[in-house]
């Protein structure tokens, strides 16, 4: 009799559910889990970013080399990048001028700071702010 007491007991107490403290520790891991997977995926997206702006960078290069294969110079930095679009002469070299990762326009300067016989291409990179975070064309860097 004593031992079938003992077990309704347990049986009673396993069904009142989880105590206050039981979800309190569950929620707390929830939370640590989101937190540090938010972390993660924050860098993982600057990163991608980045990568893209190369990407593009690299990609807005080739239409300009090419532009200047057709017309024998490049946009000079009041044409800027729309004579990629808009042609004065020829057919265009590109559909449509992309934003960069962070939504800004691509800055382009003919002749480059960087590159005095060539052009400067870049992005101010992920703070706006150009500088050391500038995505651009003298980089070392390949997509």
């Amino acid at each position: 009799m004593r031992l079938i007491r003992v077990n309704m007991r347990h049986a009673t107490r396993a069904m009142r559910g989880f105590s206050l403290i039981e979800i309190m520790v569950v929620v707390t891991l929830m939370a640590i889990f989101i937190g540090l997977g938010t972390i993660y995926f924050t860098g993982v997206l600057k990163e991608g970013k980045i990568n893209a702006a190369r990407t593009q960078v690299h990609e807005l290069v080739k239409a300009i080399d090419l532009y200047n294969f057709k017309t024998g110079s490049y946009p000079s930095t009041a044409e800027g990048l729309d004579v990629l679009v808009h042609p004065s002469k020829g057919e265009p070299v590109m559909e449509e001028i992309p934003k960069d990762p962070w939504g800004r326009d691509y800055n382009y300067q003919f002749p480059g700071t960087h590159n005095p016989k060539g052009f400067d291409l870049w992005s101010d990179g992920p703070d706006g702010e150009g500088g050391e975070t500038a995505i651009g064309n003298w980089r070392s860097e390949e997509p």
